[in-house]
């Protein structure tokens, strides 16, 4: 009670009191006490969602003081944000903080099909909202009020029911009336409908801090292993909305459930041992999460693909010197030093151009990894579609996701079937104009965010679209040659066979004498791909005439005379430079 204000006062006959039962009384929610931080679920407050709550909050609590402010009783929000990103955990949040009821109606139980029985659905949706007053009204997709129907435009009867419902003030109302309509597609939201609301909202994907709070409340319960680094995961994880986090932990879990199950159990277990192994809980380890990383990655690669960190370092890249440098100048440096930057007169374009198979892709996929940023590799023919518009959506949700995953390298192979010049382009509809168009729009948005970077391939840029090649999109050309002095191309085939097992007596300087001066990085892949194979083919002979490979002698390959299974096995050949001696003791061994 605030000091200074007069309150009623009762007296109470407890002899002679009598207690009846009357009609319901419309009345808020009890308020609820704090809960612990691990109990992520129902948190008034939770984490990567704390700020959406709060502005929630902030454009709610003025309607429920009807009395004492001018503002309508209809207080509206629309809450956009992907799929999976905690749109209904964030609004019962807000119905906790603020003591309010919810009621939530799915839009897809309100379409019909006519117009007077959506209509009539809409408005039977409000009045049982008023029952419960005072409470929150979700409308759960409203973009599916008002749309398309038949090719005939948009639904206006709908539509302008529902925008009447949403700004008319009733004053008979004793409780304000709160609606907040969710979408994952803002854009598909009539504009009538759209502008009806007094308050926008967007949840945003969250940033890696937040992310590392979402998973270190999520695993609060769930043993982990020493090794697993929720930082880490964070970082591998870019992206990641609060559903998919709830299918990793899913994934996870079940992965490590079959890891000790195999481990444990080989025959299998019944199905009450399983139930009694399951409720007993076992840790999860990083290699679980590692295969329901992937498992999600997999799962999430469409058309256009799925961002994530490749597994390729500098060591996998051989030769190219003067190429490295040059990228990591233009890529690695704003993102180590941005302060330096703060003029916003970054490079975000890169063009990488040159003979096919001299290792552009190879390149980019190495920044990625060194610079720890996610990787969203596109080619060309995979956004162009048959129906209107939709390509230049495709450009549109590439570029959406790399903002959502940043930092963030978007690669675009065989840039000229993308984006080639306008007007030569042939087709009817103009399809190709227009996506370059698109793309060169995007592309000039990119200066607002320095975290999301774009990196073209091409052996044609000759066929480029002029446009793309100004200062400030593809603004650093970079060639990408052939290694024509044989140091380059030993780095090349040494990195390739890196995780070869060579025989000693394999001398790569000589390998590459024999070979013609033109070798590009992918022929010497050939080369070293085409010799594994005849080294398959060689033991999978021996394995068929009754030899056992891992008694061979590297040397004079004729498999060892004596010896036994457990010791060193030596070649006693004639003529075998590795042959065993008294003097020189076994130099021999077997291949194993």
């Amino acid at each position: 009670m605030v000091e200074g204000e007069q309150s009623e006062g009762y007296l109470v006959d407890t002899q002679n009191s009598s207690l009846y039962l009357v009609g319901s009384t419309n009345s808020t929610v009890p308020s609820a006490p704090a809960h612990n931080s691990s109990e992520f679920w129902s948190s008034l407050s939770p984490a990567g969602l704390s700020d959406v709550v709060k502005q929630l909050c902030d454009a709610l609590r003025p309607h429920l003081h009807r009395r004492a402010s001018t503002l309508s009783s209809v207080g509206s929000v629309l809450l956009s944000g992907p799929s999976g990103s905690g749109k209904l955990m964030a609004v019962r949040a807000v119905c906790s903080c603020l003591n309010l009821h919810l009621f939530k109606v799915d839009c897809v139980s309100l379409c019909s099909d006519t117009s007077a029985a959506t209509e009539e659905k809409v408005q039977v949706a409000f009045s049982q909202a008023q029952q419960y007053q005072p409470c929150v009204l979700l409308l759960k997709d409203i973009e599916l009020l008002g749309r398309e129907r038949d090719g005939l435009g948009e639904d206006a009867r709908v539509i302008a029911t529902l925008r009447q419902l949403l700004l008319d003030t009733d004053p008979a109302l004793s409780h304000p009336m709160l609606v907040i309509g969710t979408t994952c597609k803002p854009q598909n939201v009539p504009t009538d409908v759209q502008t009806a609301f007094l308050h926008e909202v967007k949840i945003e994907a969250p940033s890696e801090e937040q992310r590392r709070l979402m998973l270190s409340m999520l695993t609060a319960s769930l043993p982990l292993g020493k090794e697993v680094s929720l930082s880490k995961l964070a970082r591998r994880t870019a992206g990641f909305v609060l559903g998919d986090f709830c299918a990793l932990l899913s994934h996870s879990s079940r992965a490590a459930c079959t890891r000790i199950q195999a481990l444990s159990f080989p025959g299998g277990l019944s199905e009450e041992v399983e139930r009694d192994f399951c409720t007993a809980g076992f840790p999860v380890l990083e290699e679980d999460f590692s295969a329901a990383l992937e498992q999600l990655h997999d799962a999430h690669s469409q058309a256009v693909g799925a961002p994530k960190i490749p597994s390729v370092s500098w060591q996998d890249v051989g030769g190219l010197q003067e190429v490295k440098k040059e990228i990591l100048d233009t890529i690695q440096l704003p993102l180590e030093h941005p302060e330096l930057l703060s003029l916003g007169l970054c490079r975000s374009g890169l063009l990488l151009y040159g003979p096919p198979g001299t290792g552009k892709t190879l390149l980019a996929k190495a920044v990625a990894t060194t610079c720890t940023m996610t990787f969203l590799s596109v080619k060309g023919p995979e956004l162009i579609n048959m129906y209107v518009g939709q390509s230049e959506e495709n450009v549109r949700n590439v570029f959406a996701r790399a903002r959502a995953a940043a930092p963030c390298i978007i690669f675009f192979d065989e840039l000229d079937s993308l984006a080639p010049s306008r007007g030569r382009s042939g087709d009817s509809g103009g399809v190709m104009d227009r996506v370059v168009s698109q793309l060169l729009a995007e592309l000039d948005g990119l200066h607002s965010s320095r975290e999301v970077f774009v990196i073209g391939a091409t052996n044609r840029p000759d066929l480029l679209d002029p446009a793309l090649l100004r200062p400030g999109r593809f603004d650093k050309l970079v060639y990408v040659g052939i290694s024509e002095d044989r140091e380059s191309q030993l780095q090349v085939l040494s990195a390739v066979t890196r995780r070869f097992k060579l025989d000693p007596s394999v001398n790569l300087t000589s390998i590459l004498e024999k070979c013609p001066a033109q070798l590009t990085g992918a022929d010497i892949y050939a080369l070293c791909s085409d010799a594994m194979m005849c080294a398959v083919k060689r033991k999978v002979e021996w394995i068929e005439e009754g030899r056992s490979p891992a008694l061979t002698c590297p040397s004079c390959w004729s498999s060892p005379a004596q010896g036994q299974r457990g010791e060193s096995w030596h070649c006693w050949s004639l003529g075998c430079v590795r042959r065993s001696s008294a003097a020189l003791g076994p130099q021999c061994w077997a291949l194993g």
